[in-house]
C-alpha cells in the first residue's frame, strides 16, 4: 500500500529533523520495537539528505530473559543497513523507591547523557499516544501547566538535545509503515501487563474514550501543545521576575527565596528545574518541600526526591542535582606515574611538569573524621571538617571529595588545600597538583573553592610570616 500525505515516511521523518537544531550527529535509540525501528528505518532512507551522520544505540536493561536476543537483533538490523551500533548495558539499582520502568529511564538517560558529544542530539520514537498517555497521567498525579505540556518535541541534554520528532504520528502509522516494507520488530511481553499504568491506558481505558470522544490522541496533543504555549510565555515572565535567583544550576539562595509569596515561591521553583531542563517536580512533593523551608523544625534538614533528582537545604542554599547517595572517593595507593584515576565521579588527580618519582607512602582516600592540615610550617593545623564549613560544602557531598595522604597525615583536600610539606615538594619538583573530577557537582564545588580567601586567622599569620622574613 503507498501511503498517503497523511501517513508517515521517510520525507514526514526529514522533514521534521528540518525544524530542529542542525546537530553533529544523530544518535537513534534502538530498542527493536515497531516505534524505534520505524524511525530507524525512516532515517535511514533519508540518511543521503542529512547535514550530519547517524548512529544507533542500544540500551541492555537486563530486565527480560530475552535482553540478549533483543541485542542481537537491534545489531543484526543495524549491520544489515550499515548504521554503525552501539550497545550499552544499564545497571539498575532496583532497592530504591522508583519502579524498574523509572530506574530504567532514568538510567537510560544517565547513559544518553554520557554518550552525547557537544551539539550531538538523540532522537526517541515517542509517538501521539506517548504523548497522549503522558498527558494523562500528569493529570492524575494533579500535575501544572507544564505537566500538562506532556513530552517537548526537544530539550538540552548536556551538550547536546533529545528530539521527538514523531510526536504527531500515530503507533499505527509505524506499524504500517514497516509492514509496508516487509520489516519485522519485537514485541516486548511486559507491554500486556495492565499491572503498569501506561499498559492499562492503552489497552483498558483508552480505547473506551476514544468510542466516547473519538480522536482522543488527537485531542490531548493540542492540549498539550496549548499547555506548551502557556507554559512557556509564563515561564518568560517568572524569568523577567526572578533576577539572578534562579541563573545558577546547582544553587538558589533561600534568604531571597523565602521573602517571596509562598505562590511564588512555587512558581519560581518550578521555573529553576524549567531552566536548566530537570524533569517536573510533583505537585504534592513541591507543596511538601515548601512546607519543610516555611520555618517549620524540619526546615534545616527540607529535602525533596523525585526521580533522579533531589532539592536539598544546607545553610543558606538550596542545592539541585542528581539523586545520592555520591560514593566515596575510593582508597587507591599512588606509586607512580603523573596521573592518579580515581573513578567515575571522583576522577583524577594529575601532577603537572616535568616527571617525578612518587614519594612513598602517598595514598589518596576519602576524608576521615578528626582529620588535620597543616598549611604553613610552624602554623597551626586545621581540622578539615572547617574548611569545608567555609566553603559551605554540603556534608553529603564531601567524601567525593580526594584526601592525599603522606605518611598517614593529610597534605591536600581536593586541590586548594595544600599542605607546606607538599607545597615544597611541589616547588622542589617544579610541579603543580590538580584535581580534575568527572562529576560536575564536584567540578563546579572545586571551580567555587579555588576562588575562596583564607580565613582571617589565616591571612593573619600569614602577614606575620611575612613581616618576619622581609622585614617591613
Amino acid at each position: 500500500m503507498k501511503p498517503d500525505a497523511t501517513d508517515f515516511n521517510s520525507q514526514y521523518l526529514f522533514d521534521s529533523l528540518a525544524r530542529l537544531p542542525s546537530p553533529r550527529r544523530y544518535w537513534i535509540g534502538f530498542s527493536g520495537g515497531a516505534d524505534s525501528t520505524a524511525l530507524l528505518q525512516a532515517i535511514c532512507e533519508c540518511r543521503e539528505k542529512l547535514a550530519a551522520p547517524i548512529k544507533a544505540v542500544h540500551f541492555h536493561h537486563g530486565l527480560q530473559d530475552a535482553a540478549d536476543a533483543w541485542q542481537e537483533h537491534c545489531r543484526a538490523f543495524c549491520a544489515e543497513r550499515e548504521v554503525p551500533f552501539l550497545s550499552r548495558r544499564l545497571e539498575l539499582n532496583l532497592s530504591g523507591r522508583n519502579s524498574p520502568e523509572e530506574e530504567a529511564r532514568n538510567s537510560r538517560y544517565r547513559a544518553v547523557a554520557e554518550i552525547l558529544g557537544n551539539e550531538e542530539m538523540y532522537l526517541t520514537a515517542h509517538h501521539a499516544e506517548d504523548q497522549a498517555e503522558t498527558l494523562f497521567l500528569n493529570l492524575m498525579r494533579g500535575s501544572g501547566i507544564e505537566g500538562l505540556a506532556g513530552i517537548p518535541v526537544l530539550r538540552n541534554l548536556e551538550s547536546g538535545w533529545v528530539a521527538r520528532p514523531l510526536l504527531d504520528r500515530k503507533r499505527l502509522e509505524l506499524e504500517r509503515f514497516l509492514q509496508d516494507r516487509n520489516i519485522t520488530w519485537l514485541n516486548d511481553p511486559s507491554n500486556a501487563d495492565t499491572a503498569f499504568d501506561r499498559n492499562y491506558l492503552r489497552q483498558e481505558l483508552f480505547p473506551l474514550l476514544e468510542l466516547r470522544w473519538p480522536g482522543l490522541s488527537k485531542r490531548l496533543f493540542r492540549t498539550a501543545r496549548n499547555a506548551r504555549i502557556t507554559a512557556g510565555a509564563m515561564a518568560m515572565f517568572i524569568e523577567s521576575q526572578s533576577g539572578d535567583l534562579i541563573r545558577d544550576r546547582l544553587k538558589l539562595p533561600l534568604q531571597k527565596f523565602l521573602e517571596l509569596e509562598p505562590e511564588m515561591q512555587s512558581l519560581i521553583l518550578r521555573q529553576w528545574l524549567r531552566r536548566h531542563e530537570v524533569p517536573v517536580l510533583p505537585e504534592a512533593r513541591l507543596t511538601e518541600f515548601l512546607d519543610q523551608l516555611s520555618g517549620s523544625p524540619m526546615s534545616s534538614r527540607a529535602e525533596v526526591q523525585w526521580e533522579d533528582w533531589m532539592i536539598k537545604r544546607y545553610q543558606g542554599d538550596l542545592w539541585l542535582h542528581r539523586r545520592n547517595p555520591f560514593p566515596a572517593c575510593p582508597t587507591k595507593k599512588w606509586k607512580h606515574g603523573m596521573k592518579l584515576d580515581l573513578g567515575a565521579e571522583s576522577g583524577s588527580i594529575r601532577l603537572l611538569g616535568e616527571s617525578a618519582s612518587i614519594p612513598d607512602s602517598w595514598k589518596v582516600r576519602a576524608r576521615k573524621s578528626g582529620d588535620r592540615i597543616r598549611q604553613v610550617s610552624g602554623g597551626p593545623s586545621r581540622k578539615l571538617k572547617e574548611f569545608f564549613r567555609n566553603a559551605t560544602i554540603p556534608p553529603w557531598l564531601r567524601a567525593g571529595i580526594p584526601v592525599l595522604e603522606w605518611d598517614g597525615e593529610p597534605v591536600a583536600l581536593g586541590d586548594w588545600v595544600i599542605s607546606h610539606r607538599l607545597q615544597s615538594w611541589l616547588k622542589d619538583n617544579s610541579l603543580d597538583y590538580q584535581w580534575r573530577p568527572s562529576d560536575p557537582v564536584l567540578g563546579r564545588i572545586r571551580t567555587d573553592c579555588q576562588t575562596l580567601e583564607f580565613p582571617d586567622q589565616m591571612v593573619a599569620y600569614h602577614e606575620r610570616q611575612r613581616r618576619k622574613t622581609t622585614g617591613f
